[in-house]
């Protein structure tokens, strides 16, 4: 649509200037805009733009491949201790934070139903002494699990004997919680006697780590020998402890 220009209708002039130019371009004239000027220069991934701790990108997959070459080290883990206890073994799950610089920032399990911390706390040296692949920006996040047969299958227990030790295990170990709250995964294996031969934990969090030491070593102090009359073998009893 075009704007028509009005005769001029007062005998001043001061808007001759303006009438001109809304005749030329049919519309009134604004602000000078300024020029759209494009950047040159190459444009750099400087990664999260809020703080250094954020979570960056990480290849999930060289992550597996870089778990599968140590895969041979985390059963050696296992196999130092099932030379003295042959019922050692079970699922294993991990999460850590890796820097920038791909090193361990924190190393806990997720799970485990190894059933010792001997064990569990050699896979866990074994995580954080290696080199992992640097996150794109940021830190990153990284799980991976693995799974072990025991050399010789223990015995399970019915619900009752295990609701038994886990109450146990509730008051031995709560003198070790030093404020961490949350749910501790336990799986400890009784002898014959009732005695607990091994015991492995995974904490709730990364916080949760040096906790579940004193969790392990608190429960191989339990007697149970109530529980385990006419029994011939170990026992492998998985429970939690809130």
């Amino acid at each position: 649509m075009s704007v028509r220009c009005p005769a001029p209708l007062l005998p001043a002039m001061l808007s001759l200037l303006a009438g001109i130019a809304a005749c030329a371009h049919g519309k009134d004239l604004g602000p000078e805009q300024p020029a759209n000027v494009t950047d040159e220069r190459p444009k750099i991934d400087r990664g999260p733009t809020s703080t250094d701790s954020d979570i960056g990108g990480l290849s999930q997959e060289d992550v597996e491949d870089q778990f599968k070459t140590l895969h041979p080290r985390f059963l050696d883990c296992v196999q130092r201790t099932s030379s003295r206890i042959n019922y050692v073994g079970g699922r294993v799950a991990l999460r850590m934070r890796i820097t920038k610089q791909g090193e361990v920032r924190w190393a806990y399990l997720t799970e485990s139903t190894l059933g010792d911390r001997d064990a569990e706390r050699c896979v866990l040296d074994v995580v954080r002494h290696q080199t992992w692949p640097r996150p794109l920006s940021g830190e990153g996040l990284a799980e991976s699990s693995f799974e072990v047969d025991p050399s010789e299958a223990p015995i399970t227990w019915p619900q009752y004997k295990t609701a038994a030790l886990a109450d146990r295990a509730m008051g031995v170990t709560r003198r070790c919680r030093k404020g961490i709250g949350g749910t501790f995964q336990a799986t400890a294996y009784v002898g014959p006697k009732g005695d607990v031969i091994a015991a492995g934990v995974a904490p709730p969090n990364s916080k949760g780590e040096e906790v579940a030491d004193c969790f392990a070593e608190a429960l191989r102090a339990i007697q149970v020998g109530n529980l385990t009359v006419g029994q011939r073998k170990a026992a492998k009893v998985s429970f939690a402890i809130r």
